[in-house]
C-alpha cells in the first residue's frame, strides 16, 4: 500500500452532476445524464439499487481510464497488477448509498482485495447522514474529508493516508502493522494472503538469484563481482522508484531497512 493522488477537481465527465451551468457552454452529456437520473433514483429511494442498471454507471470507461491512470494499474491496497480490475466503494454504497457515484469515493482494487473489504466499514463516532438537496448533490464528489473527520474511520484510504512509518514488512513478505487503521485494513482486505506473501518474497529470492550467479559467473574477479552487484542493486532501486511496478512499499522497505546489504553479505 502506497499513497497516491486523485484529483478531486478532475471529475470524470460521467460523474458530474448533471446540472447544465457545470457543463457550459456545452450541453450536458448523455452519459452524464443518465449516471445523475440514476443517482438521484438511489438517494431517493433511500438504498442502493443492486441492479445492473444501476451498476454499470460507477463503471463507465471514463471513470475506469482515470482509476488506472492514478493507480497505475495496481490494486490500491495489495499493489499487485491487476488486468480485470474493479472500482471499489470506499465507502460501501450498501451504508452510503449516495455515495455510489461520488469520484471521491472510488478506487481501484483486485477482486480479492474488493471482496475481503466488503461491506467492512467501522467507524469511531456516529455515521453521517445525507440531506437530499441540490447543494449537496452539486458537491455530492466532495464530501470525503468531512465526512472523514466526523466518523473517523478504521477502514484506511490510501488517497488520504501515507502508510509510510505505519506498516511494517518482514523478509518472509509478511505485512503487518502496529497501528489499530492500518491492522484493520490488512486483516480485511487480507494483504497479508499467501500469495502476496510469496510474491513479495521472490522478490527478495530473485535478488538472492541474481547475486549468486554473478558470483559464479565472476569467480576470482572481485572487482568485476563488485561492479555487476553495484549494478543490480542500482536496478532494484530504480525498480522501486518505477510507479508502475508492482509493492513499491515493499520494495522500499527493504531498501530502507538494508536487506539488500544482508543479502550479499550472506552470499559473499
Amino acid at each position: 500500500m502506497i499513497k497516491l493522488t486523485k484529483d478531486i477537481t478532475s471529475v470524470p465527465v460521467s460523474l458530474i452532476p448533471a446540472y447544465a451551468d457545470l457543463f457550459a457552454p456545452q450541453n450536458v452529456p448523455i452519459r452524464a445524464r443518465t449516471t445523475h437520473g440514476r443517482r438521484m433514483e438511489v438517494i431517493n429511494n433511500g438504498s442502493y439499487i443492486d441492479h445492473d442498471n444501476y451498476n454499470s454507471r460507477y463503471k463507465k470507461r471514463d471513470i475506469k481510464e482515470a482509476l488506472n491512470s492514478i493507480y497505475n494499474g495496481k490494486c490500491a491496497y495489495c499493489e499487485q497488477l491487476v488486468e480485470q480490475s474493479h472500482v471499489e466503494h470506499y465507502r460501501p454504497k450498501s451504508k452510503y448509498h449516495w455515495l455510489a457515484y461520488s469520484w471521491d469515493n472510488l478506487l481501484l482494487a483486485c477482486g480479492t482485495c474488493n471482496q475481503g473489504k466488503g461491506v467492512h466499514f467501522d467507524i469511531i463516532n456516529a455515521k453521517v447522514t445525507f440531506v437530499n438537496s441540490e447543494i449537496n448533490v452539486r458537491n455530492i464528489n466532495n464530501f470525503l474529508l468531512q465526512y472523514d473527520l466526523a466518523e473517523l474511520p478504521m477502514m484506511i484510504n490510501p488517497e488520504v493516508t501515507d502508510p509510510f512509518g505505519l506498516i511494517e514488512f518482514h523478509k518472509n513478505g509478511i505485512i503487518s502493522s502496529d497501528d489499530p487503521r492500518f491492522a484493520y485494513t490488512i486483516e480485511k482486505c487480507a494483504i497479508d494472503r499467501v500469495y502476496l506473501n510469496d510474491q513479495r518474497r521472490k522478490l527478495l529470492n530473485d535478488f538472492r538469484s541474481d547475486i549468486q550467479s554473478i558470483l559464479v559467473e565472476n569467480a576470482g574477479d572481485i572487482s568485476n563481482q563488485l561492479a555487476e552487484i553495484r549494478t543490480l542493486v542500482k536496478k532494484f532501486t530504480r525498480d522501486q522508484r518505477n510507479i508502475t511496478n508492482p509493492y513499491q512499499a515493499f520494495r522500499k522497505f527493504a531498501i530502507d531497512n538494508g536487506w539488500l546489504n544482508d543479502i550479499i553479505k550472506d552470499q559473499t
